[in-house]
């Protein structure tokens, strides 16, 4: 659907949701408002007048609209209405909604925030190209709940002027879980400093609430039905109480001057739309919803968001909801936005970069931003402008994270492995060496708000212990069930280090220990006393990493007919077994450029040919290794090409043997870009530090004993990653390894990574 429109059925269902939602409103209204009529006496009217159903609801929303308010809730729904056929079919569904309707409010459990929230992303087909990824509550709860610590504010949670000041907002929020997830959370922190005698609990709740609408939270978004339900749901919190406004902006993407929703933001703080044929803004508030040429973005104590994850790369989805003639000038405004303004933030990762750029802008120092991003932000070589932003001016104080192979994420439409982090902004000239990090890994993804409360609960009464120095881990349960894990890192190495990855490598804290260790050259496996010593180094300096796909694209075509430029072409987990390979293919190099690129020269290319390959993306579910060697040089889509900077035969066989070693495998799945789960990839920049054995270090002996091994096993099949604690061939690879390092035994290492839940799919 490249013109960015929802078919008729998806617009019908929209159109429904909007309507049941109104009736709900209705149902539970009347129980605070005899103005009011429920469904039940509203029909006993339609029945005595013969008046349509359509035309009844709607006069009663205009008679409630006019005489009550709730613009937000009851406008658009009452404008859908009036342009329904007056046809039987609509009555008939409209009689099914109301059943339903009253259906939903007689369940007081249903009527819980994001019920409405919920079926609206179930309904938006457009999801991949809006980038619309709904939070789950559980994580919405979890997240905002840690970052509203009362203890962690210099906020007087009792007064309400203070509570007034305070400032917070969703950039992006959709039907907004994350603004009434941090409305639950400061509501909580009011409630429980609620100042005794001098007013009714009753009464400080709903100044607090009023409060809270009015003036603290402030949501933004480019969908105007999804506004209104945010609208609706922060309503539900106390529909006795009518606002005088409430600060939601739907802001307009595309038209003639391609606007950019929330992202206009990064030119002003304030938005002018004032031509007569361009785009214009909305405000909603209790009074109504009026035309404004001004949006305004204040500074913000706290900004919780999930953005849009669109990607300029794999089909260029940045923007892909609007038609595909705007969508590239749109774009090319983005592009010179964020470069005219200095915009910290790297569009190839997607438009979730360009939000946290924006949010830093608008936060105050000492303020926290509270994210849902993919997981990739915590090495990806595309997020690096965006954990730099963190690095310089911020506490990263914690990264939720996901190692529940039934649920990689936090969002309830997405199958993308994704973390959610909380950061707290350096006020001027405030340093911070001593903080550290709190990493909490996932067994099992809390599915309901009773256990995302109790998991909240549980990280405010226990400080983890350093992963570095202390042994085991915090363990978040649920009755019996362990289904988390709680370790800390000192912030100062993360923010030093380039990569946030460290301290969620693995589920396994042990696991991380190890990898930690495997840094410098050291090595203590659980439950030993000393440190075994080898030498280590960075890839990098051991040679030099060969050219990525897109490179071999632009100078050379495939081909089964015999070259100059032997190449491993693809990868087949059935075939790629060991450690040994033969070129599977040739390369042609081209005469001209393809369309839309760069030719590059075979000069450039070949060079970096060689016979050690590295993998640069696999499932490893499916796969048995991580590198292999070829028996003459190279090039390949699949595999980045090593070079060694003093070529050697046996220090390729060394080095190819470690990197199939435990411990080799370890390293590498420390540094794994994870897309979706066990689906990952190794990216040239960050496989360029990868820690390895340094073997230029190595004695004669040493490097002897690696090659012979490598000799030894290379035309032995190796079973994949999932059976490797059972496979005899590996644990030959580990054996030999092991006795020519003086290292001690590698079997516990071996049978931990194949529990892990993204070798294995399975539940720790």
């Amino acid at each position: 659907m490249s013109n960015g429109e929802l078919p008729a059925k998806g617009v019908s269902r929209i159109t429904g949701l909007v309507i049941i939602n109104a009736l709900i409103f209705q149902e539970v209204l009347a129980g605070y408002d005899s103005r009011v009529k429920n469904i039940q006496s509203l029909g006993r009217d339609i029945e005595k007048s013969g008046k349509s159903l359509a035309s009844s609801f709607a006069d009663h929303w205009d008679f409630i609209l006019e005489e009550i308010d709730y613009y937000p809730i009851f406008h658009v729904a009452a404008e859908l209405l009036t342009h329904l056929s007056a046809v039987g079919v609509v009555d008939q569904s409209l009689r099914q909604l109301a059943d339903r309707a009253q259906t939903v409010v007689g369940r007081k459990a249903a009527l819980r925030h994001d019920l409405m929230g919920r079926i609206f992303h179930r309904m938006l087909l457009e999801a991949k190209y809006l980038g619309t990824y709904y939070t789950s509550i559980p994580a919405a709860t979890m997240l905002l709940r840690t970052a509203l610590r009362p203890d962690n504010w210099s906020v007087d949670w009792s007064s309400l002027d203070a509570i007034k000041d305070f400032k917070v907002a969703d950039l992006a929020c959709g039907t907004g879980t994350l603004l009434m997830a941090a409305a639950e959370g400061i509501g909580d922190n009011a409630i429980k400093r609620f100042p005794l005698g001098s007013i009714t609990l009753s009464d400080f709740y709903k100044k607090v609430h009023r409060l809270l609408v009015e003036d603290v939270i402030y949501g933004y978004d480019v969908l105007p039905t999804a506004l209104h339900l945010t609208a609706a749901t922060l309503a539900m919190r106390a529909p006795e109480i009518a606002f005088d406004k409430m600060n939601m902006y739907v802001l307009p993407l595309g038209g003639k001057y391609n606007r950019l929703g929330s992202l206009d933001f990064l030119a002003s703080h304030q938005m002018s739309f004032d031509d007569m044929f361009g785009a214009s803004t909305e405000v909603i508030s209790g009074k109504g919803k009026r035309q404004t040429p001004n949006a305004t973005l204040p500074m913000l104590d706290l900004i919780a968001i999930n953005p849009p994850f669109t990607r300029s790369v794999g089909g260029n989805l940045l923007f892909g909801s609007v038609p595909e003639a705007r969508r590239g000038a749109m774009q090319k405004r983005l592009k010179e936005l964020v470069a005219g303004k200095g915009i910290e933030a790297n569009i190839t990762a997607g438009l979730g970069s360009v939000f946290v750029a924006l949010a830093h802008r608008h936060l105050n120092g000492g303020g926290r931003i509270a994210l849902v991003l993919p997981k990739a932000l915590l090495n990806g070589v595309a997020w690096g402008p965006t954990r730099s932003i963190f690095q310089k001016g911020y506490v990263v104080e914690y990264i939720f994270s996901s190692h529940d192979p039934e649920r990689w994420n936090f969002s309830e439409s997405t199958d993308l492995s994704e973390v959610m982090v909380i950061a707290r902004k350096l006020k001027f000239k405030e340093t911070d060496s001593k903080s550290k990090t709190v990493y909490v890994n996932f067994y099992r993804n809390p599915t309901n708000i009773i256990e995302a409360l109790s998991v909240s609960h549980q990280l405010r009464q226990v400080t983890p212990g350093d992963l570095s120095e202390n042994q085991g881990a915090f363990r978040i349960t649920l009755g019996s069930d362990v289904i988390a894990e709680v370790v800390s890192v000192p912030w100062e190495f993360l923010r030093t280090s380039g990569s946030f990855m460290w301290g969620t490598a693995f589920a396994q804290s042990d696991l991380t220990r190890v990898l930690l260790g495997l840094t410098s050259g050291k090595l203590r496996l659980p439950g030993q006393v000393k440190n075994v010593r080898f030498p280590v180094t960075n890839l990098e300096s051991l040679g030099r990493l060969g050219p990525d796909r897109r490179d071999i694209h632009d100078g050379f075509k495939v081909s089964n007919a015999a070259t100059s430029f032997a190449c491993v072409w693809g990868r087949d987990a059935k075939t790629t077994c060991n450690l040994k390979m033969e070129p599977n293919a040739y390369l042609v190099p081209l005469a001209k450029a393809q369309t839309g690129r760069n030719l590059r020269k075979v000069e450039d290319l070949w060079p970096l040919a060689s016979d050690v390959l590295i993998a640069e993306r696999l499932r490893l579910t499916t796969q048995s290794l991580l590198a292999v060697r070829t028996s003459e040089p190279v090039l390949s889509n699949m595999w980045w090409t090593f070079a060694l900077e003093k070529p050697s035969i046996r220090r390729s066989k060394a080095l190819v043997m470690w990197l199939n070693s435990s411990l080799g495998l370890l390293s590498m799945l420390g540094c794994r870009l994870e897309t979706e789960g066990a689906w990952v990839a190794f990216k040239k920049p960050v496989l360029a530090a990868l820690p390895v054995l340094d073997v230029r270090e190595l004695d004669g002996g040493q490097i002897k004993a690696l090659a012979n091994g490598f000799d030894q096993v290379q035309d032995v099949d190796l079973l994949p990653f999932p059976e490797m604690a059972t496979d005899p061939t590996r644990e030959t690879i580990d054996e030999i390894v092991a006795t020519a390092l003086g290292l001690p035994d590698l079997g516990a290492i071996r049978k931990s990574i194949s529990r892990e839940p993204i070798i294995c799919l399975k539940r720790l």
